[in-house]
C-alpha cells in the first residue's frame, strides 16, 4: 500500500515502534550482533563506514540495517557513489519509507528530488516530503515547502533566523 496512509494515530504508533526498536539496537539489548550494534552506532558520526558495515545485514533483510543505511547514505552520499550502489541505496530507502521509517520517507524524498538511483521525480519528492512532514519532520515540511515555492518556516527562537 501506500505510505502514509492509516489513521494519524497508526502513523505515530509505526514511528514509535521504529523509534524503540532503533533504541533497542543501539542499546545492545536486540542486536546480537556486536558487528550490527557497531555499524548502528556510526550512522550519524561516521556514515561511510556505516554504510559499508551495514550493507551484510541490509542485504539479509535486517529491517532496522535498511532504514539505517538509507539514512547513513541519504546524509553522506556524493560522486564516488555511482551507478548499481546509487540504485541500491534508492532501494533500501524506498523499503524503509514504505515500511513507515519517518527519516527514510525524508531522505528518499531526497534521492527523487536529485534523482539518486532513479529519475529525478519532484512531484514523487514532494509527495514522499509531505508523508514525512505530517509526521513531524521538519526538514522534510522545509523541501515541501521548497518545492512549492514557499518560504520555510523558521523554529528558531534565538536568531529569528536571521543570519549574521
Amino acid at each position: 500500500g501506500r505510505s502514509g496512509a492509516g489513521s494519524p494515530l497508526q502513523r505515530l504508533a509505526c514511528q514509535v515502534v521504529w523509534t524503540l526498536v532503533a533504541a533497542l539496537m543501539l542499546a545492545g539489548c536486540a542486536a546480537p550482533d556486536p558487528g550490527l550494534r557497531q555499524a548502528l552506532s556510526e550512522v550519524k558520526r561516521q556514515p561511510e563506514s556505516a554504510r559499508v558495515k551495514l550493507r551484510p545485514f541490509a542485504e539479509r533483510g535486517d529491517e532496522v540495517a535498511i532504514a539505517q543505511i538509507c539514512i547513513a547514505y541519504g546524509t553522506s552520499i556524493d560522486s564516488r557513489v555511482r551507478g548499481t550502489e546509487r540504485e541500491q541505496a534508492f532501494a533500501w530507502c524506498r523499503h524503509a519509507a514504505n515500511a513507515g521509517h519517518v527519516d527514510a520517507q525524508y531522505h528518499l524524498g531526497m534521492f527523487y528530488k536529485s534523482g539518486i538511483g532513479t529519475p529525478e521525480d519532484r512531484a514523487e519528492a514532494l509527495r514522499w516530503y509531505k508523508v514525512a512532514a505530517e509526521r513531524g519532520h521538519e526538514a522534510a515540511e522545509n523541501e515541501a515547502r521548497g518545492l512549492q515555492g514557499m518560504a520555510r518556516v523558521c523554529r528558531n527562537a534565538i536568531t529569528g533566523c536571521r543570519m549574521f
